[in-house]
């Protein structure tokens, strides 16, 4: 009896661990196998079909993450995807840091409470329009190094990372019962050294074997241990599908980012229609994909100094989830349909393969052989029909005139009953949220100028201008260039003429005094910009010393790194004012000063701004540069709600450009610079909105960093806040 008892427990438990669909919550807490074969991921040996959503962990904060997974949970995806940060967590070569945002492990495990499997991206170059592609600046630092290529010193240390990192996740694991069924290694890795591409195959194959897990490499070259993956805005119609069917016909089809795209400083709003990703999105299934992830599901925010060069901190907003985190109707819900209707067709479609049966489509007077009208057909019960016309047409299926939209999928059933179509959304509300004030103006401000410090900071000497990250190692956005000139030929129209960089700003003063600004805020890989910006110097004497001071201010840096390139900022090369040359004068010697006098006393919590003498007097700061403004706000109403689900933002109108703290949290780079349309939108996006606004006007604050009362919130604009007293708050309510 004893041992029937034992057989039939063991058959009930494999059984429960066996049958489909195959979901972490039946798997959670004990050891499975993860493998594949040339139509799925298996888990147990089962083909599993997964939908997965990029969550990118910093990008949001703890007690958002529950709520998050739960959204996507609703929404129908089984997986969370997320990069790891290599500047996040070890910011200081030798030093790492896994608290707050970068508590990873906490991450995971809010995944696994909610059921998800989870394909973690490791790289550790990510990109990501993440600042410095999510490479650390000390490797800057290290002699001879190369990113990215054969170069030992790189692969020593991209080697320590990814060992320490699958160290530290060891626990959440398949092996140990754990979410992590994928990993990646590299990050679209398209340079051509072929050594560096077999080195990542060799690490993944002999010491991070004991994984147990399949690795993926995305969107270039592809070593022979990892499954190649795609990236793109559809992995059918641009050919991807074919090439790898044909080049890796062992492998499964993987989508590790259908794109979503990204703000960028000085440009309008733009969107990808909900109809080109719902056809993106089930183009893939229709043709044999089994696992899709949207790059971004939730893009979240890039807070401080962690959005990459020109890049907004509302990172990918026109997404399934809003970046303040209310979904984006109508794409959350009509996508939502899709996927649980892809989970119920799922072990059906997993069990054959694909495959294309072209159909006839009415030319106006007789049914013509098709070429951009097709069948995907998995019987007994599912069948997809894609147009890929850019145009309406007529197909015929089973003598069934069907009338397509524009490059759009029906999906049927075996009756010919009409399951969803990518193109039909229509009942589906798109406004479901409304923007309610909640703290408005003015606000009692108190002011305090940087131009008044009196600084005691260290400084570095030299007698050229030096590189900005050398010094500030980028642990700041700020940089001070300083030295004594004279003036020979100041005018109403003299000419400052500086070598400097991409996504950098220069803010020029005299004796104290705001002469001029220059700024660039573009997302390129290109560094290194000369300009020349004409300043008013007809008030100024000859022949008088003046001390000169720069401001130099970091938008970001580039998320692309690449073999033998080093990121730069400030001032790279000389700086001129009326063919005057700024260099090589042993008596007026360059002062390089790291940050702002602000940021080394923290001026924005409450103990550091307790070591300032501020001005009530706010009205006096009206449009003069480089100035803190700060406050305090109460919050009691709205401590009891759900401000999760129905977010507090800050609304910047009346402020200029710079940086915003809240309870000490900075929430990124502020700017209200007009988003100008194009008439070609960049990428996967179809159209521009909102044409001449500020790209980005409000901008997110985590329910963690806020308080029922006396909260502090600082500003520190550099060009100037031109109307502080428009400044407040308000909610995001969700009204479906």
């Amino acid at each position: 009896m004893y041992f029937l008892f034992v057989f039939y427990f063991c058959f009930y438990i494999l059984t429960e661990i066996n049958s489909y669909p195959v979901t972490y919550e039946k798997l959670r807490g004990k050891p499975y196998t993860v493998n594949y074969d040339h139509r799925a991921i298996t888990i147990n040996g089962s083909r599993t079909m997964l939908i997965s959503g990029c969550i990118h962990y910093p990008r949001s904060t703890p007690q958002m993450w529950p709520y998050i997974m739960q959204m996507a949970k609703n929404q129908g995806l089984n997986t969370i995807q997320t990069y790891v940060f290599w500047n996040l967590h070890e910011p200081k070569q030798g030093t790492y840091i896994f608290n707050e945002r970068a508590n990873l492990t906490l991450f995971l495990q809010e995944a696994a409470n909610a059921g998800f499997f989870v394909n973690l991206r490791i790289g550790p170059y990510i990109s990501g329009e993440w600042n410095n592609g999510g490479l650390p600046i000390w490797l800057n630092q290290i002699p001879n190094i190369s990113f990215r290529s054969s170069n030992e010193q790189w692969k020593t240390l991209m080697r320590q990372f990814v060992l320490d990192i699958v160290d530290y996740v060891t626990p959440y694991l398949a092996k140990n019962g754990g979410p992590i069924i994928l990993a990646q290694i590299e990050n679209e890795y398209a340079q051509g050294d072929q050594a560096y591409v077999d080195w990542c195959g060799s690490l993944v194959s002999n010491e991070l074997a004991s994984t147990e897990v399949p690795w993926i490499m995305c969107n270039g070259a592809s070593a022979n241990s990892t499954i190649e993956t795609c990236n793109s805005c559809n992995c059918l119609t641009d050919g991807w599908i074919d090439q790898h069917r044909k080049q890796y016909p062992s492998q499964p089809l993987l989508f590790t980012e259908n794109e979503g795209w990204f703000q960028t400083w000085g440009q309008a709003f733009a969107i990808r229609t909900a109809s080109d990703l719902s056809y993106s999105v089930a183009s893939w299934f229709a043709a044999g994909g089994a696992y899709h992830a949207y790059y971004m599901w939730y893009g979240g925010t890039n807070y401080g100094l962690t959005a990459a060069s020109g890049v907004t901190p509302a990172y990918a907003d026109d997404v399934c989830l809003h970046a303040d985190a209310t979904p984006n109707e109508p794409k959350y819900s009509h996508l939502s349909r899709l996927q649980h209707l892809i989970a119920q067709y799922a072990e059906v479609l997993l069990s054959q393969d694909a495959s294309r049966v072209l159909l006839p489509w009415w030319d106006g007077s007789t049914w013509a052989n098709g070429t951009y009208q097709y069948l995907y057909s998995y019987p007994p019960s599912i069948h997809f029909i894609i147009n890929r016309a850019p145009n309406p047409v007529n197909t015929l299926f089973h003598h069934l005139n069907i009338t397509m939209e524009t490059e759009s999928v029906h999906i049927y059933d075996d009756q010919l009953n009409l399951l969803w179509n990518s193109a039909d959304y229509r009942d589906i509300p798109s406004n479901i949220s409304e923007i309610l004030p909640i703290i408005t103006g003015p606000l009692q401000w108190q002011t305090w100028s940087e131009s008044t410090a009196k600084s005691n900071l260290s400084v570095v000497r030299s007698l050229n201008p030096l590189e900005q990250l050398n010094i500030t190692n980028e642990d700041t956005a700020y940089m001070w260039y300083r030295r004594n000139i004279t003036l020979k030929q100041p005018s109403a129209t003299s000419i400052v003429r500086v070598q400097t960089c991409t996504a950098n700003g220069l803010l020029f003063f005299l004796d104290g005094k705001f002469i001029g600004e220059f700024d660039n805020h573009i997302h390129d890989k290109q560094d290194f910009v000369e300009t020349s910006i004409v300043v008013d110097l007809s008030h100024y004497e000859t022949n008088r010393p003046y001390l000169f001071e720069v401001l130099s201010i970091s938008f970001g840096l580039f998320s692309g790194v690449y073999t033998n390139t080093f990121h730069r900022k400030g001032i790279v090369g000389n700086l001129w004012i009326d063919n005057d040359l700024l260099a090589n004068d042993s008596s007026n010697v360059w002062e390089h000063q790291k940050g702002l006098v602000g940021e080394f006393y923290q001026i924005y919590t409450q103990t550091g701004a307790s070591k300032f003498h501020w001005n009530s007097n706010w009205t006096n700061a009206i449009n003069q540069p480089i100035t803190w403004f700060q406050v305090k706000f109460d919050l009691d109403h709205l401590i009891s709600q759900d401000i999760v689900a129905n977010p507090v933002l800050l609304d910047a109108q009346g402020l200029n450009r710079g940086h915003a703290y809240i309870n000490g949290h900075d929430i990124g780079l502020y700017w209200l610079i007009q988003g100008i349309c194009s008439d070609t939108p960049c990428c996967c996006q179809q159209a521009q909105i909102n044409c001449l606004q500020p790209t980005q006007r409000y901008y997110h604050i985590p329910k963690d960093w806020l308080m029922p009362a006396n909260n502090l919130l600082t500003i520190f604009d550099d060009l100037g806040a031109s109307a502080p007293q428009s400044v407040g708050f308000v909610q995001r309510v969700v009204t479906k």
